[in-house]
Formats: C-alpha cells, structure tokens, sequence
C-alpha cells in the first residue's frame, strides 16, 4: 500500500499531466470535491464531474506548469501546497493554493480545494529566455518582469506592501515619498479618479509621501494626465532598456579598478556598499536606517544569493561603486548600479556593467535589462542596448517639496 503522502504527491502529478486515466485510478468513484474560490464555492460529485472540473480549467491555460510547496501526511488526511504559473488574460500569473485530501485505501475520497484570486508573476522557474525575441515579446517580458521578486524566498524586514491584478502598495511607512509606492494601475476610466483620490487619502492620513510608477502597461491610458490633475509631480522617468546577446563585449573599463563580489561575511564591505548607494540615490538617514535589515539580509540569504550577485568596485583600494546583477524572469537584470559622484567619469560604471553582462553571459543567459534613469540611459545606449519601453515616475507629499520629488531619478 502507499501511504498518504505517495498519494498526495500522486495528486499532484496527475493535476501537473492533466490526465484523465491517472484521475480514474487516484480518486474513488464518489470523490467529491469543495473548491472555494475567490469569487465562491463550487462543489463536485461523483469522480467523473471532479476530473472535468479540474481538467477542464487546466486546459483553459495554454502554457502551465506546476510547483510543489509543501506536502504534509497525518492518518488519513494530507494537506498540499502548490503553485501553478501560466498565461491568463494575456498576463502571467501565479494560482497559490492549498488543498486537504481525505485519503481511504490508496484512494482520495474528497478534495477542499482553496483557490484565492491569482497574482501576476513571473517566476519561471530555470526558463532564460533566447535572443531570438522580437520587440513585441520583449515588451511582454518587461510587463511581466515586474513581478519577479518571490515572497516565497524572503519576506524583508519591515514588508509592509500587497497587490494583486489590479495593482498594488506600500513601504516602510516613513515620510519620504521615496520610501512608499504605488504601481501596475488596472483600472478602467470609470473608476480611475476614484482609485486615485484613495491612494493619496491613505497617505495623506498618514502623513507620508509616495512615488507612483507609471508603465506603459496600466490602465486607463491617460492614467499619467488624471495623476497630474489630482497634484501629482512627475520626478523623470526611466527606460526598460534591452541588450540581446551577451557575447562580443566591446565595453570601455579601467584597470584600476578592482570589482568583488560582495562578500556576506564582511560587514564592513557590505555598509561601504550600502553608503555608496544612500549617497547616490540621496536617501536619507531615516531611510538608510530603514533599509539596512534588507540590504544585510538579502545578502545572507542563500535563496537569493542563487539568483542575485551584488559587486563592489574598488579604485585604488578605496570603495567608490557598487552594483546589482539579478538572474529573473528567463533576463539578466542589472540593478542598483551607483558612482560616487567625485569619482565618475572614470569608466568605473561601465567596468562594473562588462563584469555583470560578462557573468551573466557565463551563466547562459541571453538578454540583459536594465531600467535606466537618464544617467545610466546615456552609458548604456553606447553599448548595444535599446529601448523596450518607458516609465514614468511621480511623486506626492502632504507639503509638496520639488527638490525631494526630483531626487526620487537622479540625473546628475
């Protein structure tokens, strides 16, 4: 006989292979099955409606796959935990759900099912995308790359944000508009202003100031105009930047300047890092206190570290710039890079963005991106990379300050 957890795994497989003739011999002739879902409950029996119900919306996906969670056996109950991933609505999302299985005889006797409201993703397990792409896939890349980062592989300290298909908030709660976000607006025209006049009264109760991100993918299309007529400033805007193929890398560098890995041991490499980036981006000191957890976190942690490389550059033995290269969503991403301003002009930044294409490409990826700000705009386009798409940042604040929204993209 198998035990409980054999059959639990089996469940699942039989889900992943949608097979009818796996169903037949898992689930017992009156299987039923509870599903509650976002939008109800839905309740299945004999087997024969059980099995159509689940095939049926596999089947509506043209591209899914499915990641066990988490299986645990007791008696004769099991309880799984699994993620399907596929294209919906012309967007990528994630299904996370959880089920309990009563389990007599080798045989699944009932299903409850939890199907709460999907999420977009783009956590595509080992996938790298081919530089063989074409601009509109490109595109559908940069929308969904927005939604790499996996809440299933850390939680940072202070998370205090959520979302869903119609977008999403939040932020450490400080007063910099710098340190709270809104984005990935789905909204129709009817309903836009509305939504709007929501986000700044949540943060005008508050006290506290937000950066809104504006893609060329939210909705409605005017969102940009209802911004600025509700008092929102834009700060500048960045653009999601593309190289296709990471071989032949004819990139400026000086060999003064030595790059490392960050090591997550070295305390102090790791606060060099971390000032590098403060000053750069003009965060303040509420803000570097807020966020130096996660910076030190983010590095320890061994499920990211496998996804992410994070570099000092060094000139003369003196830390002066630091850099992000993140391998997610089938891309190379490259984030975070920053130059103290006394030393650019150097070919530092382009030493550390050859090092970071150089890496990825021996790691097999194919395409590199970047969202660039008006400064890293003007060195990358030297170097193959193209504009995909462009965003726009905004910011609000209870007392409008100019100078603050236009530190949220520096361009100097």
């Amino acid at each position: 006989m198998a035990d409980t957890r054999q059959v639990a795994q089996q469940f699942l497989d039989a889900l992943a292979a949608n097979d009818a003739s796996r169903y037949a011999e898992l689930l017992d002739a009156q299987a039923a099955m509870r599903s509650w879902h976002w939008q109800g409950l839905d309740v299945r029996r004999p087997r024969e409606r059980v099995v159509a119900q689940l095939m049926d919306e596999w089947s509506a996906w043209p591209d899914p796959t499915l990641e066990t969670l988490s299986v645990i056996a007791e008696g004769e109950r099991a309880a799984i935990e699994f993620r399907i991933q596929a294209t919906e609505h012309q967007r990528y999302v994630e299904h996370n759900r959880s089920a309990f299985l009563t389990i007599q005889n080798d045989t699944v006797q009932a299903i409850d099912l939890y199907c709460p409201e999907p999420t977009p993703s783009a956590h595509r397990g080992n996938w790298i995308a081919p530089a063989t792409l074409s601009h509109d896939e490109l595109k559908q890349l940069c929308e969904s790359f927005q939604n790499t980062f996996d809440v299933r592989e850390w939680i940072p300290p202070n998370a205090n944000w959520g979302g869903g298909l119609r977008g999403g908030h939040g932020g450490s709660g400080d007063a910099h508009p710098g340190s709270n976000g809104v984005g990935g607006a789905r909204w129709s025209t009817d309903e836009a202003d509305a939504k709007i006049e929501e986000m700044i009264a949540y943060h005008r109760e508050r006290n506290i100031g937000f950066t809104w991100f504006v893609s060329p993918f939210d909705t409605p299309s005017d969102l940009r105009e209802r911004l600025e007529r509700h008092g929102l400033i834009m700060a500048g805007d960045q653009a999601f930047m593309a190289r296709m193929g990471l071989e032949d890398l004819d990139i400026a560098t000086n060999p003064n300047v030595a790059v490392e890995v960050l090591d997550p041991d070295d305390d102090d490499a790791i606060e060099a890092s971390l000032q590098i980036v403060a000053r750069c981006f003009k965060w303040t000191i509420e803000q570097i206190d807020e966020r130096r957890p996660s910076f030190f976190e983010s590095l320890r942690n061994p499920r990211i570290k496998e996804k992410s490389v994070d570099y000092l550059a060094r000139l003369d033995g003196v830390p002066v710039a630091g850099a992000r290269l993140e391998l997610r969503g089938g891309i190379a991403y490259l984030g975070g890079a920053a130059t103290l301003p006394e030393y650019r002009s150097q070919k530092i930044y382009s030493t550390l963005l050859r090092r970071r294409l150089a890496d990825a490409h021996a790691r097999g990826f194919n395409i590199a991106a970047i969202h660039a700000e008006p400064m890293s705009r003007r060195v990358v386009s030297r170097y193959d990379f193209n504009e995909v798409a462009r965003f726009y940042v905004y910011g609000w604040m209870p007392l409008i300050d100019l100078a603050v929204i236009k530190s949220l993209v520096p361009d100097e």
